[in-house]
């Protein structure tokens, strides 16, 4: 075969290739990624703004957000990632109609949104006072990127509610990811329409009819007159009252015939008391302990002494890894430079209450997906985790550094993101960082899911 001959197979095979990691990317068709089209997605008809009202001369166009909130509604991750960049890079004055037009409304923000939410919430809310727009737009511009895209989170979760349900979707669109189907997995609604709310991470602890006992519990102790107590206040819990109910657990270690086993206890809270989680069971105490709560003599705390000086750097590392069914996937891992104060059992609490999943990294499991999770870049470097509603998760201020390697697989906007225990790998690498990581897996101390990758690679 003649040499150019060769050369032209060669760059038309890369070509497809090219293509089809578009395609994967985007989640578009193949002829919609090699035009660089995307889906269209139509969302609320919302037309120019006139930013005269938030004190601006200029008008807002509207249209990228409206495509963003039809994105959202038909759950298309790929667009919502693509649009919400387009969106948070673009005019303030966008997000400062969207969020200005529903928290005006809103009495009381979301128990769930983040705190730059609760925030614009107090300013927003006031915006039916003569000339108090500019304060909300003014509000917006002073928001750090961060704050900025988790109020826009927040926003598109209420217009994505008052939207409805999805039209039909596009023959090309994906379908919803892994676990979106689950969103409300914990959310149990009984006949009186309470609805019993579980922390994150249950379903590592109990199996789904042990859930529904214990809803089915909390109602017949309504029933006989011996309700529920809620752990944080030590008032009965109303379950025929209570438009919503907390439950968590707590992990507790007993003896047993001289052996040590795992005990799980239901944890009930008003939602008013703290928001549902798992505990350790000497957290929990301390907790209780705080708030002037009766903790018998065998499970007071002792008062921790707070130890001055700078504290051990989080470590991060880079890397790729094989996902089950072939392919590389770009990994993140963050181990903390100080162990919880709680040992290996307030870690696990605190994570799977955050709703991070045990990975299997052995290539037999499918990798879990964390829904509204995302990994934020800025020219290649990684600045945060976020977290819907939550804000920033973790944060490190100019942003780490990432290996070419690593940019080049997270262009297909997905990553492996991995928390372990304090001490697990340091500062170790090669051959002995992989053991050690594996017999953290092994020990199911490894846990995180594929989350999604925002903002610029280079």
């Amino acid at each position: 075969m003649p040499k150019n001959e060769k050369n032209r197979r060669r760059k038309s095979h890369a070509e497809r290739e090219r293509i089809k990691a578009k395609k994967a990317a985007s989640g578009a068709s193949y002829t919609s990624a090699q035009s660089g089209t995307t889906h269209h997605h139509r969302g609320p008809e919302i037309g120019p703004v006139d930013g005269s009202g938030f004190g601006a001369g200029r008008k807002a166009d509207m249209q990228t957000a409206s495509a963003l909130i039809g994105a959202c509604v038909e759950k298309c991750r790929p667009c919502q990632a693509s649009l919400a960049d387009k969106v948070l890079a673009g005019d303030r004055l966008v997000v400062a109609s969207l969020a200005g037009t529903v928290y005006s409304l809103l009495p009381s923000p979301s128990a769930t949104c983040s705190p730059a939410t609760r925030r614009f919430h107090a300013v927003a809310h006031d915006t039916g006072r003569d000339g108090y727009g500019p304060a909300v737009l003014a509000a917006v511009e002073e928001l750090s990127q961060e704050d900025l895209e988790a109020l826009l989170e927040d926003t598109l979760d209420v217009w994505t509610a008052a939207a409805g349900a999805a039209p039909a979707a596009e023959a090309d669109a994906p379908g919803p990811e892994a676990g979106e189907e689950e969103r409300d997995a914990h959310r149990f609604a009984a006949v009186g329409g309470t609805a019993y709310l579980m922390s994150a991470g249950i379903d590592q602890l109990l199996s789904p009819d042990e859930m529904r006992g214990l809803v089915k519990h909390a109602e017949k102790s309504a029933v006989s007159g011996d309700p529920v107590v809620c752990f944080l206040c030590d008032e009965p819990v109303d379950v025929a009252a209570e438009s919503e109910v907390h439950i968590g657990v707590s992990t507790r270690a007993v003896a047993v015939d001289g052996r040590e086993l795992d005990t799980v206890h239901p944890v009930w809270t008003h939602p008013g008391c703290g928001r549902t989680r798992i505990w350790p069971w000497p957290e929990l105490m301390a907790e209780r302990q705080r708030r002037g709560l009766y903790v018998a003599p065998e499970d007071r705390q002792p008062e921790k002494p707070t130890v001055p000086g700078p504290r051990n750097a989080d470590y991060t590392h880079f890397s790729l890894v094989r996902k089950p069914g072939g392919g590389m996937v770009p990994l993140v891992l963050v181990e903390p430079g100080e162990p919880d104060e709680y040992g290996i059992e307030g870690y696990l609490a605190a994570r799977l209450s955050e709703g991070f999943k045990p990975v299997d990294l052995s290539g037999g499991q499918p990798f879990p997906v964390l829904d509204g999770w995302h990994l934020r870049c800025e020219r290649g470097r990684l600045v945060s985790v976020m977290r819907a509603g939550g804000g920033a998760w973790y944060r490190q201020e100019g942003g780490y550094a990432t290996p070419g390697e690593w940019r080049r697989a997270a262009r297909q906007r997905t990553a492996l993101f991995l928390v372990v225990p304090a001490g697990t790998v340091g500062e170790r690498q090669g051959d002995d960082w992989l053991a050690a990581v594996s017999r953290a897996a092994g020990a199911g101390h490894v846990l995180g899911g594929v989350v999604a990758v925002r903002g610029t690679l280079s």
